[in-house]
């Protein structure tokens, strides 16, 4: 048996309120590996696209990636339950393909490995509780 929500409008109210709590979360993960991230090396340094030098990470910029991250991973989520027949297989398999293919994007803009590892840290701190606990309110068929 099943603890999953049951329509379609208990499932939306439920990604709403996890969507909140699951982001707030993100925040103080990401928040928590930067700053090991930053004592861990001299500098987070990146190169944006179409950059000429490289610039530092600051902690404004990994909260706003996290928060963004969080509003992407409810939407997906909101729209797999919308419109899937297996809304919680689609949305996961969706998430770890864009954080596999995300993950490159680390390693080309930064100016070191190290840099490279902690970003990738970062998404994955983030993607842990937006994914698990957005899809724990995901029912598993329709």
């Amino acid at each position: 048996m099943s603890s999953n929500p049951t329509t379609t409008q208990d499932t939306e109210r439920g990604l709403l309120a996890t969507a909140g709590m699951v982001i707030l979360v993100a925040l103080v993960v990401v928040t928590v590996v930067f700053f090991v991230a930053s004592a861990a090396t001299d500098n987070l340094l990146v190169t944006p696209p179409g950059g000429d030098a490289p610039e530092e990470v600051v902690l404004g910029t990994a909260l706003f990636a996290a928060a963004v991250g969080g509003v992407v991973g409810a939407v997906l989520a909101w729209a797999t339950n919308r419109f899937g027949r297996r809304p919680r297989r689609v949305f996961v398999a969706v998430c770890v393909v864009g954080l596999v293919l995300y993950g490159i994007v680390p390693f080309t803009a930064a100016e070191q490995a190290a840099t490279a590892v902690w970003l990738n840290v970062m998404h994955v701190a983030v993607a842990i509780p937006v994914v698990g606990g957005l899809a724990k309110y995901l029912p598993d068929t329709k």
